[in-house]
């Protein structure tokens, strides 16, 4: 994963996800310093929102394979 920063772009490797509470933490490696992303059950509306083209693309894709080989 690349972060894009005002210092530059900088790669985040994750370590370990672990539930904490209600929410999940994202561990890892900002470039030189320890970092963790907190996802809380507030952060899955502007994730789904985020998210929705993606998925509505892939959900087309899948729907038109399926009628594809239904056809064969």
């Amino acid at each position: 994963m690349r972060v894009r920063s005002p210092i530059g772009d900088l790669p985040f490797t994750v370590r370990s996800i672990r539930r904490d509470g209600s929410g999940l933490v994202v561990e890892g490696d900002l470039g030189a310093w320890t970092s963790e992303i907190r996802i809380s059950a507030c952060d899955l509306a502007p994730l789904a929102r985020a998210l929705r083209r993606p998925l509505l693309a892939g959900a087309a894709a899948a729907a038109a394979v399926a009628v594809w080989r239904m056809r064969r």
